[in-house]
């Protein structure tokens, strides 16, 4: 299996990795046991050389995102019922359903403006005068 930069060393007690190159083995790395990322590694590459397992180490390549299944002809049917129709009930109930929705919206508007008034501070207003204010000519 070729390592790649994405690729992770498994190792219980640790593991051997070379550097080679088409003369040879260039350089020997001791792997710490565990989970390694090869990304760590392939700085101490030069050009032209490539990493290779020695022992104690499994090279896993990570799980892609996503994946891609074949399906067989008429996977995709669904098999309901091709002269299925929905009744007045059903119309009705989702019409019920809305109106409901739509009042518990305004109601919850309503009690956001009733918190939002009460929360206003008041101007006090100054009692009535009960003096009468008699006219000038009527004495």
């Amino acid at each position: 299996m070729e390592i790649k930069r994405s690729s992770v060393f498994l190792s219980l007690k640790g593991g051997v990795l070379d550097i080679v190159d088409q003369s040879g083995v260039l350089a020997s790395i001791n792997i710490p046991a565990g989970r390694v990322a090869a990304l760590d590694y392939f700085d101490l590459i030069p050009d032209g050389a490539w990493l290779k397992v020695v022992s104690g180490l499994a090279v896993l390549e990570p799980r892609l995102g996503y994946g891609v299944q074949k399906y067989g002809e008429g996977s995709h049917d669904t098999g309901a019922n091709p002269d299925y129709a929905p009744t007045s009930a059903s119309r009705m109930e989702n019409q019920m359903r809305l109106t409901l929705a739509n009042m518990q919206a305004s109601t919850a508007r309503l009690e956001a403006r009733e918190r939002a008034l009460a929360s206003i501070e008041r101007i006090p207003t100054a009692p009535p005068q009960d003096a009468v204010i008699e006219a000038a000519g009527d004495v």
